[in-house]
């Protein structure tokens, strides 16, 4: 006798969860190399905050360092979502019947608009980083050359 497939059977045979999952780990590998560069960055920070609060208007720092700590804390929160996203999937492939298959696209398609959204105030902040530092850099640069000169 023929058995019949069931509802779920059919709705996760039309779906590529090993592909969304694939989708999951790029975004996790591009997560650690934006970790990487804002841990650089918060060396950058770090290393010329103080000169930077003597020369800069301290409204544009304050601006600058509040986008700076934002894309910190979505990137972890990012990761975290990624995390849990590939577990739920983990469990899907394996043949889980318990979780809403419309909850798991929704997050799915959340995480690439938050990947998006990270990448254009990772670009932002990292502009804005390289700028300050370099105008901290030049301004050095002068100060010591008008040290030699006199």
């Amino acid at each position: 006798m023929k058995q019949v497939a069931s509802h779920s059977d059919i709705m996760n045979s039309s779906i590529d969860w090993q592909a969304y999952y694939k989708e999951c780990e790029t975004v996790k590998s591009e997560l650690m190399i934006y970790s990487k560069d804002l841990r650089f960055l918060q060396q950058l920070l770090d290393r010329y905050f103080d000169k930077m609060i003597e020369i800069e208007n301290l409204d544009e720092m304050r601006e600058s360092l509040m986008l700076f700590q934002d894309v910190c804390y979505n990137c972890g929160r990012l990761k975290k979502r990624v995390k849990d996203q590939q577990k739920s999937l983990i469990e899907i492939i394996k043949g889980s019947n318990v979780y809403d298959q419309n909850t798991i696209l929704d997050n799915q398609r959340a995480i690439k608009t938050s990947k998006l959204t990270l990448m254009d105030d990772f670009k932002m902040v990292k502009k804005e980083m390289y700028l300050i530092a370099d105008h901290i850099i030049k301004v050095k640069k002068d100060n010591e050359n008008l040290s030699f000169q006199v």
